[in-house]
C-alpha cells in the first residue's frame, strides 16, 4: 500500500511539472510614438554621394500594461546619393529604467519627404533580456533639429 502511494504520489509530481512549464515565452505587441533629435554628419565622396553618419536621442511613449516613458539612444551609419536618398543601418537602445532597456538592429530609408524602415529586438536588459522580435516605423514629421516617429513591434521574451 506505502508503495503504491508513493509511486502515484511521484507520478502526481511529474504530471504537474511535464504540464505546467516552470516558464513560458511571451510576446507583446507594443505602439509608439518617438521624439527624436538627430545630428548628423556628411562625408562628401567625389561622385556627389555621401557618407552619414547620425545619432539620435529622445523619447519614446509606448505603450503596455501600464504605458511607459522611454528614452531612446541611436547611432547609425548609411548612404546618402545626390539625389538626397539615404539608406541607414542604426542601432538603438529603448531604456525604460536603469534595469530595463531593449536593444534594436535596424535599417532605414529615406526618400527626401518620406521615411520608414524596420528592425529587429537583438535583445535587452531586466524584463528584456534575450528578447527577440521584429518591428516597423514610419516618420510622421521631420525638421532640421526634430522629428516624430510612429513605430509598432512585437517583442518575445524567454
Amino acid at each position: 500500500m506505502k508503495k503504491e502511494k508513493l509511486l502515484l504520489q511521484t507520478a502526481m509530481t511529474l504530471l504537474v511539472f511535464v504540464a505546467c512549464p516552470l516558464s513560458a515565452a511571451e510576446t507583446i505587441k507594443y505602439t509608439g510614438t518617438v521624439f527624436g533629435s538627430p545630428v548628423k554628419h556628411l562625408m562628401p565622396l567625389g561622385n556627389g554621394d555621401a557618407v552619414l553618419m547620425i545619432e539620435s536621442s529622445g523619447i519614446l511613449a509606448l505603450s503596455g500594461n501600464p504605458p511607459t516613458l522611454n528614452t531612446v539612444t541611436c547611432s547609425g551609419m548609411g548612404y546618402q546619393t545626390a539625389e538626397n536618398k539615404t539608406t541607414t543601418d542604426f542601432y538603438c537602445n529603448i531604456k525604460e529604467n536603469d534595469t530595463d532597456s531593449l536593444d534594436l538592429k535596424g535599417r532605414a530609408v529615406d526618400k527626401g519627404n518620406e521615411s520608414d524602415g524596420s528592425f529587429n529586438v537583438i535583445g535587452g536588459s531586466g524584463k528584456w533580456k534575450g528578447a527577440t522580435g521584429k518591428g516597423k516605423f514610419i516618420r510622421l514629421e521631420k525638421s532640421a533639429d526634430t522629428n516624430k516617429t510612429f513605430l509598432e513591434m512585437e517583442v518575445t521574451t524567454p
